[in-house]
């Protein structure tokens, strides 16, 4: 029984186009029976009208591809039609009608992964390059989708697999006076093999939210305008901002898009004691934010500047801007990162800038040359584990046959990234989080 699967690969909006794809043995001669003229030809785009039933649906671009030379490795499809609601409705229902099933979460994906057209680690990365937040993580990503990290470890496990075939080798002359072990230079080819792996782990950086999220909470005592500042920022209002202290009583975030890096703004409830219960929950949830925050910006002004230097003491160890508003009203006395008026405009656009670039230095500071996951990292550590016990075994030249097994436990875990093992649930868990149509 053919399976032949469709989805909708941009968003569910009225725009100026949508993106259907299609895929399965033979899709591409069912869906000939919906155009006004079919398509034989492939990798080319074509201009056809989609009828049914007698009525001109949409005029559309199409490009056809035949298996195994597609994404997925099947025959499929690309529809760009125009982005109206109605036609993507009336798509859809087509679809239905000639027999095609609606794709679940990343099933193009793994159709491509099942038919070796990639391998799991860079359906991972296709996940992660899609669910990027700035430039710097999609570029990470995007090393991964091209299979550099598979790669290196391709290249590792046939090294570990041709150490494993000479160490069992050598275990068959044993009783010869020629040493292989030694003369095989098998620990400094081992030390090769872990040098590699301990650098891959060393230049990765380990992807998850509160690592790759850019969240800048703004902090500080009720009334000094951190609301203010966080609507400016924004360039629209989303806090409600009132001139009565304590208005603020919950976590409010916003993103912003800004020179390529994607933001997350935070606006908490005012830092102060107080006896109302749920003013004095919002200031405590403020205090947990500070934890995942990657940028702290402490809002102070003419009649809490005293409170300076209690912030500096409990954010001592965490990135800090310290920025004094109502610049309009009066000066400041002490010193601070960066002076403006919410309510003037006054310094804004410094202010932008100066949290841009201090979200960018954290970046920096911790600039890793790829990205993976938790899993990957269990591996990686895992096969690492294995080849340090497989060095101490070859060094104390003892248990040479258990040392062998030790690389087939390394060969193991790099297998598991590759998805060349793996297992159902493992597959379901991974691909469930894509997005439908890829």
């Amino acid at each position: 029984m053919l399976v032949l699967i469709f989805a909708l690969a941009t968003p569910v909006a009225a725009s100026a186009i949508a993106v259907f794809r299609i895929s399965g043995k033979g899709c591409c001669e069912v869906f000939n029976k919906t155009l006004n003229k079919p398509v034989h030809d492939y990798r080319k785009v074509f201009l056809r009208d989609v009828v049914w039933e007698g009525d001109l649906i949409d005029r559309c671009s199409v490009v056809f591809y035949s298996g195994p030379n597609s994404y997925t490795g099947e025959d499929s499809v690309e529809v760009f039609c125009h982005g109206g609601l109605s036609i993507i409705s009336s798509l859809s229902d087509i679809f239905l009608s000639i027999g095609f099933r609606e794709a679940g979460p990343g099933e193009f994906s793994r159709l491509a992964f099942e038919n070796g057209k990639i391998s799991l680690n860079e359906a991972e990365a296709v996940c992660d390059l899609i669910g990027s937040e700035d430039l710097g993580r999609a570029l990470l990503s995007s090393k991964a989708v091209a299979g550099k990290i598979s790669n290196i470890i391709s290249k590792l496990g046939s090294d570990v697999d041709a150490l494993r075939v000479f160490i069992e080798g050598s275990i068959d002359f044993s009783d010869e006076d020629y040493n292989f072990i030694v003369e095989g230079d098998v620990e400094g080819r081992l030390s090769k093999i872990k040098a590699s792996l301990v650098d891959l782990i060393d230049s990765s950086l380990i992807a998850s939210k509160k690592i790759t999220k850019n969240r800048v909470l703004f902090l500080g005592p009720p009334n000094t305008g951190k609301s203010s500042l966080f609507n400016r920022l924004l360039g629209f209002d989303r806090a409600l901002v009132s001139n009565t202290p304590g208005t603020t009583r919950d976590i409010i975030d916003s993103e912003i898009f800004y020179n390529s890096v994607n933001m997350e703004l935070v606006d908490s409830a005012g830092i102060r004691k107080t006896d109302d219960p749920i003013e004095a929950k919002g200031v405590s949830l403020s205090m947990d934010e500070i934890k995942d925050s990657c940028l702290v910006v402490v809002v102070l002004d003419c009649e809490t500047e005293d409170l300076m230097n209690d912030f500096k003491i409990n954010l001592k160890d965490k990135n800090s801007l310290f920025v004094f508003n109502k610049y309009d009203k009066t000066r400041p006395k002490n010193s601070y990162d960066c002076i403006v008026s919410a309510k003037t405009g006054f310094g804004i656009k410094d202010f932008k800038d100066l949290v841009f670039n201090a979200v960018n230095l954290v970046k920096k500071n911790t600039k890793k040359s790829f990205l993976i996951r938790e899993r990957h990292h269990l591996l990686f550590e895992s096969a690492l584990g294995s080849l340090d016990s497989c060095i101490q075994k070859i060094t104390n030249e003892t248990d040479v046959a258990v040392a062998a097994e030790d690389l087939r436990i390394v060969r193991s875990s790099f297998d598991e990234f590759l998805g060349i093992k793996y297992s159902d649930d493992l597959i379901g868990d991974i691909f469930k989080d894509f997005c439908i149509g890829k």
